[in-house]
């Protein structure tokens, strides 16, 4: 085995990052041995298992009646667990807003249990992992990681990874973390494949790890025991390292997107080479093969995450750190190309549920793929996630979304306020947008909108003719995120926050994707208030939207809302009025 290509936890556990298996299809296409393993999934089961379980409980019976809450909800989840998971998985559940609410109430409350019986050494839930301010900083994080008291994921590792690793004796192996709730698992899995397996090559990667590139070169090699990062577009990269070290092929200097140690820390390998992947010349993925086994997920039918974009093609807002994090160029997969992938993923998982991960598709381009799959023949159903683009409103290019499978589309509405929008240099415009959500709904394709409160320059008033928008089209709108705003790395304000009246202040975390701040915007809303006017705003929301903040919506990436939308072609939930 040449590598094998690893997702630690924790991590969604409704489908597993397509990163794997596109890069595994791609190495072996390059004519490397290469594997795949979610172990994320895995460690989900471990943790959320009347075995487990019952370990917490055996340690809250020494707590004292302090815990005797804990203790009733824990003798009630390790009953009800098992029950839950399967029930998740279950076709027609996702029709069933009861029982999902249940199974997700009942795995929440495992957390619950499992952060208690660590008597306040760790918070775990299927969502999150964390140790109090293990991120202050590295030397926080490294004894953090290495304290078996306050991190349960060393005893799983060397129990269930460590002698599958050992026996297979890959020549390399790859880590992608894709969540910031990976990071801490991941780092402890990496210093013990290091110990274990001392000549075994050791790469991380991943989306999180791209967007914290601003850290990467202050990273300590003894935190980090890896022998390479590569980030942005891995393929390429990722090709020439395993030359250089498994064939001694090439040099260090031009692999693409990549730091490797130098003395103390990791330094970029030669000149800034950002090598963005051509979609068109990329293999079909490999959704099963020797790693991932789909019947452990907990979904009705496996959603394949098939990659069909990179990019943004707007690529501007002000906010958004999506484009100049991956520093990327706007790509689309051929038509001619999707379609055999997903011909090749129908035969290989038996679903037919596409939910595309994708940060924008241009309507134009999208419409080109729903005609491909109508004159194709191809039954499936779909959702994805695009901009409120008047594209969409075109003749005939929302019919033939829905009549190619559609079933839900995704859009970053953020804000209804048109001084909002501007200055968050959004291209949505309210009327249209309205138009657009209608028009969906017509043709039965549900949809979800994001939100984001507290904008820097957003007034209380503006926040609410937001509000009132969605309000008023309720009967356009199926599900409902709102976030509270964040600066982040790499947003053209982080580039030049002062420009926006921010001050940056002091960082106290490391391998942390948001900068603390402060709003200098006169009319603005102070940081400390927007939790509670967000709550104030979704609790009002809640007579309209009633799944708003429910976990199956919410959660990593809302796994279930896509679910929700598929099965069966969905009825028009409201009619929808007129404008």
């Amino acid at each position: 085995m040449d590598i094998i290509l690893l997702s630690p936890p924790v991590a969604n556990f409704g489908q597993c990052s397509s990163g794997l298996s596109v890069l595994t299809a791609y190495l072996r296409h390059r004519g490397w041995d290469a594997h795949q393993w979610d172990l994320a999934i895995d460690a989900f089961h471990h943790f959320h298992s009347p075995e487990y379980l019952s370990e917490c409980l055996r340690r809250l019976e020494g707590a004292g009646p302090g815990a005797a809450k804990a203790r009733e909800v824990a003798r009630r989840v390790i009953v009800d667990i098992e029950a839950a998971k399967d029930a998740l998985r279950r076709p027609g559940v996702e029709r069933d807003t009861d029982t999902m609410r249940w199974a997700f109430e009942t795995i929440n409350d495992a957390g619950i249990v499992m952060t208690a019986a660590s008597l306040g050494a760790f918070e775990h839930d299927f969502r999150h992992f964390g140790i109090r301010d293990a991120f202050r900083s590295y030397e926080s994080l490294g004894a953090a990681i290495g304290d078996p008291e306050r991190n349960p994921f060393l005893d799983f590792f060397r129990e269930h990874a460590l002698p599958r690793l050992i026996a297979a004796r890959p020549r390399a192996v790859g880590l992608s973390l894709t969540y910031f709730s990976q990071v801490l698992p991941g780092l402890t899995l990496a210093r013990l494949i290091k110990a274990a397996l001392p000549e075994t090559h050791l790469i991380l990667g991943g989306a999180y790890l791209t967007a914290t590139e601003h850290d990467t070169e202050t990273i300590p090699c003894e935190l980090v025991p890896a022998d390479a990062i590569i980030l942005h577009d891995g393929e390429e990269g990722l090709d020439q390292w395993l030359s250089l070290v498994l064939r001694g092929e090439g040099a260090a200097e031009s692999i693409a997107n990549c730091y490797l140690p130098a003395g103390r820390t990791f330094r970029r390998a030669g000149a800034r080479n950002i090598a963005h992947t051509d979609l068109a010349r990329l293999p079909s993925p490999l959704w099963i093969a020797d790693g991932l086994e789909l019947d452990k997920y907990l979904v009705p039918k496996y959603p394949i995450p098939l990659p069909l974009s990179r990019g943004c093609y707007w690529g501007r807002c002000n906010y958004c750190n999506i484009s100049c994090q991956t520093v990327a160029l706007y790509r689309t997969r051929p038509p001619e190309l999707a379609l055999e992938d997903m011909r090749a993923a129908i035969a290989e998982t038996g679903s037919n549920w596409f939910d595309f991960p994708v940060d924008s598709y241009r309507p134009k381009e999208l419409h080109a793929l729903a005609r491909a799959v109508i004159d194709a023949g191809l039954d499936i159903e779909w959702g994805a996630e695009v901009l409120l683009d008047p594209g969409f409103l075109r003749e005939g290019v929302v019919a033939d979304l829905a009549r190619s499978g559609c079933r839900t589309l995704r859009f970053g509405l953020e804000s209804a306020c048109e001084e909002t929008l501007q200055a968050m240099n959004k291209p949505t415009r309210p009327k249209k947008a309205r138009r657009l959500l209608g028009l969906c709904k017509q043709h039965g394709i549900q949809t979800a909108c994001m939100l984001i409160a507290g904008y820097p320059t957003e007034t209380q008033r503006q926040l609410y003719q937001t509000y009132d928008y969605l309000v008023e089209n309720s009967d356009r709108i199926d599900f409902l995120t709102i976030h509270q705003y964040s600066l982040v790395h790499g947003s053209p304000m982080a580039q030049d926050p002062a420009a926006h009246g921010l001050i940056v202040l002091p960082q106290e975390a490391v391998l942390w994707t948001s900068i603390p701040f402060q709003n200098t915007n006169p009319v603005g809303m102070r940081n400390e208030d927007l939790p509670e006017v967000v709550e104030a705003m979704k609790e009002g929301l809640k007579e309209h939207y009633p799944d708003l903040g429910e976990l199956w919506t919410v959660a990593i990436g809302g796994w279930m809302t896509f679910p929700a939308c598929c099965g069966v072609r969905r009825e028009l939930v409201h009619p929808v009025g007129g404008g």
